[in-house]
């Protein structure tokens, strides 16, 4: 008899459990879910199987421009509608770090996935600051769910597609809500790909540092778009080497040697060329040294 009852209690709560998996299957079929599309991949990839990525990252130490405008991906699930379907996307405020009107633009008041199409794009325009040159600021968009749409991907995993939980950055992969994107922009200068330099010292351009970079570009007239693999040969390097070279020699000669970013006097291996002799400089060295050494040259 126990055996029965329990059988029956089983069976009730399994029609209780299809009963709401029903309802909820409607309810997802009769309303589809948006999500922030964000990817990344290799190039020889279908940009279809890229991974999902959590966070963007916009750094205006490698853009020439003092605006620059972002393309933020959202798609919709299920099948696309013969009908336009309205949504808004908003910056969270308390998680924003960035001022409106000085260091992005406000958004629109709304976007739109039009009829026949399963996503769009939301454009956000930021602007370079004195304030990124010193920190990473954190930007976050957070999508609204209406009358067309749900927002119920609150686990990257859960959503359409792959994703990559191996992401880089582990201090800015923390989000896990599709609903939400966060942006981290900044200001500095990155080690490009063209850099002909390693950490040890060694190469045509020693240690890579922001401050070395800077100065390079000014110095040589070059820009961040010259220090691509494709751009910079070996004998483009050489001689932007030479030029920067020629004239942190003569800083030194002056007693006024540039510092790099490590507080050692900054070198490129043109400095150790015999052209310079005693007064060439090896890697990391200390300016006071360098200073002592030659404090009777005239």
């Amino acid at each position: 008899m126990k055996k029965k009852i329990y059988s029956i209690l089983m069976l009730a709560m399994a029609l209780f459990s299809l009963t709401g998996c029903e309802k909820e299957l409607m309810d997802y079929e009769g309303k589809d879910c948006l999500y922030f599309d964000v990817r990344r991949g290799a190039s020889w990839i279908e940009p279809d199987l890229w991974a999902h990525w959590n966070y963007s990252e916009v750094t205006f130490g490698n853009i020439l421009s003092n605006d620059t405008t972002i393309a933020v991906k959202i798609s919709a699930t299920g099948a696309a509608k013969d009908f336009d379907r309205a949504f808004q996307v908003i910056v969270t405020k308390d998680s924003t770090d960035l001022q409106e009107g000085v260091e992005y633009e406000p958004l629109k008041p709304e976007y739109t996935i039009k009829a026949g199409e399963t996503s769009t794009f939301v454009d956000v325009t930021f602007h370079r600051t004195e304030r990124l040159s010193n920190d990473t600021l954190k930007f976050q968009l957070q999508i609204i769910p209406n009358e067309y749409f749900h927002t119920m991907f609150e686990n990257y995993l859960d959503y359409p597609g792959p994703y990559d939980a191996s992401q880089p950055k582990v201090e800015f992969n923390y989000n896990p809500n599709a609903r939400f994107h966060n942006m981290f922009v900044d200001d500095v200068l990155i080690q490009p790909e063209g850099w002909m330099g390693s950490d040890a010292g060694g190469g045509l351009f020693g240690k890579f540092s922001d401050v070395k970079y800077k100065y390079m570009m000014e110095i040589s007239g070059t820009t961040i778009f010259d220090y691509t693999r494709e751009k910079m040969s070996q004998a483009r390097a050489t001689a932007i080497g030479q030029q920067v070279a020629e004239e942190l020699v003569r800083r030194a000669r002056a007693k006024d040697p540039v510092i790099d970013k490590d507080g050692t006097m900054m070198w490129v291996m043109a400095v150790q060329s015999g052209k310079y002799g005693k007064d060439a400089w090896s890697p990391f060295t200390k300016p006071e040294d360098y200073l002592k050494k030659h404090e009777n040259d005239k």
